[in-house]
């Protein structure tokens, strides 16, 4: 009695149900290219994350192809191209550009499924919109390399007006004459005022992280 085969097309519907599922709950879309027929299908999602109205879309590679930005076209061409060796699902990041001009971050990952015969059928993957995700991390990153240069300015360029202001506090303690006097007090006038502009450029700073 021969073993039972495996139903390919039950196997792939239930994967692509389940990918359905998930693309509602984390927000993705999902996407299938079937071999036989060279037609690759979006769902509403991936409609809404590229900008494209469905009757735009002629379910191609060559219609995903030239929306993906040109600086990232060969290394996505390169990943749909290793996929179809690949044992294990393949990851990428690369931007699209949207019919309107804006330029979106995406990450995806794809899987083929074989038959029994090891051959290709179909490739299903994902497309995650993590442009807003990259902008907010961005921010995140330019605050702390300002917070990192106040923090700088505190403990090196402050210190050394200050310094100066203690020196000559001390030397005014020790000097007699009027002219002696008068010089210090210039000296901490002018220190007085550098340490001015030091304080005044780590506000600056710290508005600019806001």
């Amino acid at each position: 009695m021969n073993p039972q085969q495996p139903n390919i097309h039950r196997f792939f519907f239930s994967e692509a149900d389940r990918l359905l599922l998930a693309s509602h709950l984390l927000n993705f879309g999902v996407w299938e290219f079937e071999f036989n027929t060279s037609r690759l299908i979006w769902d509403h999602k991936m409609y809404e994350i590229y900008g494209v109205a469905e009757e735009n879309f002629g379910y191609t590679i060559d219609d995903f192809r030239k929306r993906v930005h040109p600086e990232d076209l060969p290394g996505t061409d390169e990943a749909m191209k290793n996929i179809m060796y690949a044992t294990t699902p393949l990851f990428a990041q690369f931007r699209i550009i949207r019919p309107d001009g804006d330029i979106r971050i995406i990450k995806g990952n794809v899987t083929c499924i074989r038959d029994i015969a090891n051959q290709p059928v179909r490739l299903i993957g994902i497309n995650h919109d993590i442009t807003d995700q990259q902008r907010i991390q961005s921010k995140i990153q330019d605050q702390n390399d300002r917070l990192k240069k106040i923090a700088w300015m505190q403990s090196h360029e402050i210190r050394k007006p200050v310094a100066n202001i203690m020196g000559l506090l001390n030397l005014y303690d020790i000097c007699q004459s009027d002219l002696q006097h008068t010089q210090l007090i210039q000296y901490l006038k002018e220190s007085a005022i550098e340490l001015d502009a030091v304080i005044k450029q780590i506000i600056e700073r710290t508005k600019a992280t806001d």
